[in-house]
């Protein structure tokens, strides 16, 4: 799962010959839905959203393959108007159970519907039929259900203390039931509750999932992560190394500097620059690291006789940092009363491994 949508790849499909009363003629192609790769097998469709339509009509359908019982396919119908279609756009497959209406949305009838929990593996047709006739038509498939499964994928060997992990239930079966499931560990700061939503699973109703960090302080070993059902009933144990950075790993020192100084009104332009800064005044603070230690984005500070205060920073995810390193930033007041002269900026980084001083010239006001 790792936080992405199962989106299926995306087919087009007419009705051969079946064409509702009143649309002929075609211009532009129609828009597909949430996915890419449409195949076209109709006329193209146009429609001001208010209720025409023109060309044959055409099916869309996502997350149709690969797809286990109880999961969802979503059917989008183009060339079909609000005024020929209204309420009367249903669709039917054996693998659905009951027929499933499509509403009406800008410039297409859509719908999600569910498979069976004891629909069999293999191809169903699914059609789409406007007042009970049938104007396209496609098919879906169903692959054998799997066992409940509890992982904790991570991207090495081993995990950082304070990097966040992505835990997942997937419980995706017959007789399963509930929706409260807990992780515990020695490695969470607390109970960690799994929740489902569409950044989980979209097509999986039963996908649960959760990314919390793990602490930031932690001895090396093997943590055991334990997931918790309804009633307090422990479901599976999965376990996670974690092993602070050594010396020699990449990410020991990581490859970081700053800090630089720019101007907050002008922006970072990139590169370190010669900055004077009238005493009362506002310095911008920036730090570039190509590894940073999980979770310094809540812990790196700048400290300098010449603030008012520690200055904190935050990671830049702005569009302006595509490309760049992780950097982080922020906006310093210089002391009112500080005499012209250099200051010392100093970072503290990879939990006091890395050390680094730039210095800022003040001037008189």
């Amino acid at each position: 799962m790792g936080g992405t949508m199962n989106w299926s790849r995306t087919v087009a499909v007419a009705a051969a010959g079946l064409v509702l009363c009143g649309c002929a003629g075609a211009t532009s192609p129609g828009a597909a839905g949430p996915s890419t790769g449409v195949s076209a097998h109709s006329a193209s469709v146009t429609s001001d959203g208010g209720g025409t339509a023109s060309g044959k009509p055409y099916l869309v359908l996502n997350g149709q393959t690969d797809a286990r019982p109880g999961e969802r396919v979503h059917m989008m119908l183009y060339g079909v108007s609000r005024a020929q279609g209204g309420d009367a756009v249903s669709a039917r497959s054996s693998a659905l159970g009951a027929p499933v209406r499509l509403r009406w949305e800008d410039d297409h009838y859509w719908a999600v519907g569910t498979r069976r929990m004891t629909a069999e593996p293999g191809w169903y047709p699914l059609d789409v039929a406007v007042h009970g006739r049938t104007v396209a038509g496609d098919r879906i498939q169903v692959v054998p259900a799997r066992r409940p499964s509890f992982t904790l994928p991570t991207a090495r060997e081993a995990t950082r203390p304070g990097e966040p992990v992505w835990l997942a239930f997937d419980d995706l079966y017959p007789g399963e039931r509930g929706a409260d499931f807990t992780v515990r560990s020695a490695a969470l700061p607390r109970p960690v509750r799994l929740v489902h939503d569409a950044d989980t699973d979209f097509y999986n109703p039963r996908a649960f999932s959760a990314r919390p960090r793990l602490r930031s302080v932690l001895a090396d070993g093997v943590y055991a992560f334990e997931l918790y059902g309804p009633h307090g009933r422990r479901i599976a144990v999965r376990r996670l190394t974690v092993r602070a950075s050594r010396p020699g790993d990449r990410d020991y020192r990581g490859r970081a500097h700053g800090p630089e100084f720019y101007d907050p009104g002008r922006g970072y332009s990139g590169g370190a620059h010669t900055v004077r800064v009238g005493a009362g005044r506002r310095v911008a603070v920036m730090w570039h690291d190509e590894d940073p230690d999980p979770g310094e984005e809540t812990r790196l500070t700048a400290a300098s006789p010449a603030f008012t205060g520690v200055l904190h920073l935050r990671r830049d995810d702005s569009k302006g940092a595509d490309g760049d390193d992780p950097r982080y930033f922020g906006t310093a007041t210089v002391r009112s009363d500080a005499r012209p002269g250099r200051y010392p900026v100093t970072i503290v980084a990879h939990h006091g491994r890395v050390r680094k001083t730039a210095y800022l010239t003040v001037t008189a006001r």
